[in-house]
């Protein structure tokens, strides 16, 4: 009986370093502020944010193609702006590797681009 017991109990174990978490798949929509991996955290597509709530601050976007330090290297930066006035729209292309926002709000997917490959 004692045998079983051990046994079951290590069948569970395995079990359960076994399972890992299941990765998340990328989402279509930005909380706030960050560095979202393109193809991992977010999807590519056409976004839209409402903008800075403070026209003090400004809402500042970047599409970039490396990820580096502070991201403040002008070389990584494929695309990006710096504005007081909203709503904030940019494309998120597939070949961009992350997008990084600042005071613009939540982000939400208002188009994903169309589909490549062949089908079936």
């Amino acid at each position: 009986m004692r045998m079983l017991v051990i046994a079951g109990a290590m069948a569970s174990a395995a079990t359960l370093f076994g399972a890992g978490t299941a990765a998340a798949e990328p989402a279509n929509f930005m909380a706030g502020d960050g560095l979202y991996m393109v193809g991992v955290d977010i999807l590519p597509g056409v976004w839209e944010a409402p903008g800075t709530p403070d026209p003090l601050y400004g809402c500042d976007w970047r599409r970039l193609w490396k990820v580096e330090g502070d991201n403040t290297n002008m070389q990584y930066i494929i695309g990006n702006n710096f504005t007081r006035l909203g709503p904030v729209r940019v494309e998120i292309k597939p070949t961009d590797v992350a997008f990084k926002t600042v005071n613009c709000g939540a982000w939400r997917m208002v188009q994903s681009p169309p589909p490549t490959g062949s089908f079936g």
